[in-house]
């Protein structure tokens, strides 16, 4: 049987291997990757043994566990892949980024938080149940994407259509997501577990201004950096609407008796939303969650000092709220940019993804889960800002939940694609514990 110490130094080989995605997948060495695969084969061997493992695009790895095929399965997802360490960022992490090296209870490295501890958690919560004779009532599917950090288009789009092409719906999809917070909001006194209900969409726009070139001696009668100048302060100034959509509601009326005074606004957030909007507007991580975002991210014009350039252009992030979609935000942008002589192009239309209902018997399960690993947290639907490879799956289930089981502070989350990346080997065996519990209940 394996224990916490074996779990620890699978994490830090799986850390050691640089599983780095990029955009451009052709450019990436996949010889760490191989290394990655034949470790996770070599240290669960009952896992390999019982399951039937089907290889997506040659990295994604799907195992199949069969139980009682009457009901719907269940499937777990992760990935292995990480994003890069920031230039000029090394020198200021405490350990080699890929050392896997251990600190005061924390193991550090790239993806100890995102996400090869799910991918560690999940496999050696199961290969310790198969090592006992653990027998699943229903089927289990587990799915590791390798080009998250991009996009999934390699991995998760590609596990997805081997799924549809199988006809296979699922009772539930689980994905990394949100955790249990500390300190989420000022004045909260519980830890909130906060479960991924809904992402929103991610969009790129390309925004064009043309006009007349020549010497900066003798500018025209408009610039195009001036275009998309006011093109840029008009976003800024102009945003779109901000409003509650059902997950966010239920999030804050769940927070507001936890809360001391301030949580009879929290907690009557319909009715105080008008009061307290301007106050979430100051926090972005609350801002994220009441409004589409429009954010510039990208700004090219001339390249020469002395000359004025044809063409300016900016690129712009919409994340996009349930409710609304990438047609709304073109309108958006086409009235607060009226009279402004700009072309949009969409690089990238993805709308908001289904919300699952935190009401259901799925989202239940799940609260009964947290609840065996973190008694003392209150349980919460949450909209993701973000995107993960859950998304892929939307056809496949009504029930798509997105939660990663850490306990974390605020002051973690910058750990996150960020410097000092780690986790406490209190938290990975919280982890272990909660995937053991949740194979459990499915036997």
């Amino acid at each position: 049987m394996r224990n916490i110490d074996d779990a620890v130094k699978s994490l830090q080989k799986a850390v050691q291997f640089r599983t780095i995605s990029d955009t451009d997948m052709e450019q990436v060495n996949f010889k760490p990757y191989e290394e990655f695969l034949s470790h996770l084969k070599e240290t669960y061997k009952e896992v390999y043994r019982r399951a039937e493992v089907t290889w997506i695009n040659k990295y994604s790895p799907v195992f199949h566990l069969q139980g009682n095929k009457e009901d719907e399965p269940v499937l777990l997802l992760g990935h292995y892949d990480v994003v890069p360490v920031a230039e000029g960022t090394k020198e200021d992490w405490l350990s080699d980024p890929f050392g896997g090296e251990i600190r005061d209870g924390y193991l550090y490295g790239r993806g100890t938080l995102d996400d090869k501890n799910q991918v560690v958690s999940i496999l050696e919560a199961l290969e310790n149940l198969l090592q006992e004779g653990y027998m699943p009532s229903r089927d289990f599917y587990l799915a590791f994407g390798f080009d998250e950090e991009v996009g999934g288009s390699l991995g998760a789009k590609e596990i997805a259509a081997y799924f549809r092409e199988k006809d296979l719906r699922f009772f539930m999809v689980l994905d990394e997501g949100g955790a249990v917070m500390e300190d989420v909001l000022e004045g909260v006194t519980v830890p909130l577990a906060l479960v991924g209900v809904a992402e929103k969409g991610s969009s790129m726009i390309k925004v064009t201004a043309k006009g007349e070139g020549g010497h900066s001696s003798m500018p025209p009668e408009y610039l195009v950096t001036e275009v998309l100048g006011k093109a840029l302060l008009a976003i800024a100034s102009q945003p779109m609407e901000a409003r509650l959509t059902g997950a966010v509601e239920a999030m804050f009326q769940g927070m507001g008796p936890h809360m001391g005074w301030k949580g009879k606004l929290i907690g009557n957030i319909r009715t105080s939303f008008p009061l307290v909007r301007k106050t979430l507007e100051k926090t972005p991580a609350l801002h994220a969650l009441i409004r589409t975002t429009i954010t510039p991210t990208v700004v090219r014009a001339g390249n020469a000092y002395n000359v004025i350039p044809q063409e300016a252009s900016m690129i712009l992030n919409a994340r996009i709220l349930p409710g609304d979609t990438t047609e709304d935000v073109l309108r958006h942008l086409k009235k607060i940019h009226e009279g402004l002589p700009v072309q949009y192009q969409y690089l990238v239309k993805e709308e908001a993804s289904k919300v699952t209902d935190h009401e259901g018997e799925a989202f239940s399960l799940l609260k009964d889960l947290i609840h065996s690993v973190y008694g003392d947290a209150v349980i919460l639907p949450y909209l993701m800002a973000g995107g993960t490879d859950s998304r892929k799956y939307e056809e496949l289930s009504d029930n798509i939940l997105r939660f990663s089981a850490v306990r974390m502070k605020n002051e973690d989350l910058k750990r996150v694609h960020g410097t000092d990346e780690r986790i406490s080997i209190e938290n990975l065996e919280r982890m272990i514990t909660f995937y053991r519990n949740l194979f459990l209940h499915f036997s």
